[in-house]
């Protein structure tokens, strides 16, 4: 017996949501994802902060020059 077109997006369906809660369920307990979450905060932080920084002594640099 051979599955309609029907059944066939019913079960493509079905296995797409079991995907997802799989995915989901996953993402919160593995601790490999919360240690790479955290590392990758951190890097975003470090790279914003380093941007701050830089920001900072260029407009240093021009108050002392210009200013």
């Amino acid at each position: 017996m051979a599955l309609s077109d029907g059944d066939k997006a019913e079960c493509k369906e079905i296995a797409r949501e079991i995907i997802k809660e799989v995915l989901r369920e996953h993402i919160q307990s593995c601790p490999h994802g919360k240690t790479l979450l955290a590392s990758k905060m951190l890097l975003i932080g470090a790279c914003m902060g380093s941007g701050l920084t830089s920001a900072g002594v260029i407009y240093g640099l021009i108050k002392a020059i210009g200013g």
